[in-house]
């Protein structure tokens, strides 16, 4: 069911809750405020439908897929990006951009060792695990990615080395 808009008097009291911002039309914006403590709590399993009627926005008034559509797009900047919204704290934005670099840096060196030869994915896949067991946070899909190799090739040979060690 489409949206029809709010009526004047919808949009008179949305304006007055201190999660709205502002409404205009068939849409509403949201405060800062509301979307980090709305993903706090969405994350700490709180339901968004009941985050959304605790703060006014009852999903009679507003329609449940609004809630949805919300979560779905606050969601990716806050678990994706794995930066917590925008009062994480700065020592787990520091940790990621610390990996983000160290991760970069590897790539750099490979990409000069692939310029001049070619580089093995052994040689390839021994560099993710590396920066797998030194970084928490290391994204494997994102490194294959980057360094020409699939995942499931990764993990093959991770099995291998596992199977060769312990024959050792």
């Amino acid at each position: 069911m489409a949206h029809r808009g709010f009526t004047d008097e919808e949009r008179a009291y949305l304006e007055s809750l201190p999660a709205v911002a502002g409404v205009s039309g068939g849409m509403i914006r949201y405060t800062d405020e509301f979307r980090d403590s709305c993903m706090e709590r969405y994350l700490s399993g709180a339901s968004p439908v009941r985050i959304f009627r605790e703060a006014g926005l009852d999903p009679e008034l507003i329609g449940h897929k609004r809630i949805e559509r919300c979560i779905a797009r606050w969601r990716p900047r806050d678990i994706d990006e794995g930066t917590g919204g925008r009062n994480c704290d700065l020592a787990k934005q520091n940790q990621l951009l610390k990996t983000r670099i160290a991760v970069l840096e590897e790539l750099v060196e490979l990409a000069h060792a692939r310029s001049n030869r070619v580089v093995s994915k052994s040689k390839r896949f021994a560099l993710i695990e590396r920066m797998r067991d030194e970084q928490p946070e290391f994204s494997i899909s994102e490194a294959c990615h980057a360094l020409g190799v699939s995942v499931a090739g990764y993990y093959h040979w991770r099995s291998t080395q596992a199977k060769r060690a312990r024959e050792a």
